[in-house]
């Protein structure tokens, strides 16, 4: 009986080597070609992280022309204002008290100065200008923000009433 047992259990674990040589290989011939065709993808630019990084960095370009854009309206609309002297606006008659407010406030003259040499300033370049642009995209919505916010103090300033505290 002895003798019977010793083959089978040699035999048996012949066959768990040669099973497990064959998982292994099967193993190793699947994750090269999975290997493969995630280079493909990589090359063809189709891959799921490349595709996500290029929408990622197309959000963030948006946001910072919007941004720049946003700003620069703001900026060129207080010099034409300044240089038209708002006539034909609905600032007319209320120019002038604004803009010796703003000329007096260093806060003011401070943000519009930031405001022009942050719209002089180029995009960042680079591979790690997702960061730098979304940075700076806020930091022009801030200015824009502050600039907005100071002119409409300075023109709330003279009035009266309930009409201050809602515009």
């Amino acid at each position: 009986m002895l003798r019977l047992v010793v083959p089978v259990l040699v035999g048996l674990v012949f066959l768990a080597v040669i099973a497990g040589w064959l998982w292994y290989t099967t193993w190793l011939v699947r994750s090269a070609i999975d290997e493969l065709a995630h280079r493909r993808r990589l090359l063809a630019g189709v891959d799921p992280l490349q595709v996500t990084a290029k929408k990622s960095l197309a959000s963030a370009e948006a946001a910072h022309d919007s941004a720049r854009s946003a700003l620069s309206m703001t900026v060129e609309a207080w010099y034409e204002l300044r240089e038209s002297r708002a006539v034909g606006t609905a600032f007319v008659e209320r120019f002038p008290r604004i803009e010796a407010r703003a000329a007096r406030d260093p806060d003011f003259l401070d943000v519009l100065e930031d405001a022009d040499a942050l719209l002089t300033e180029g995009r960042p370049a680079g591979s790690d200008s997702i960061d730098e642009l979304l940075g700076q995209a806020a930091r022009m919505d801030e200015l824009n923000l502050q600039l907005r916010q100071l002119v409409h103090q300075y023109d709330a300033a003279g009035r009266r009433g309930f009409g201050r505290f809602f515009l």
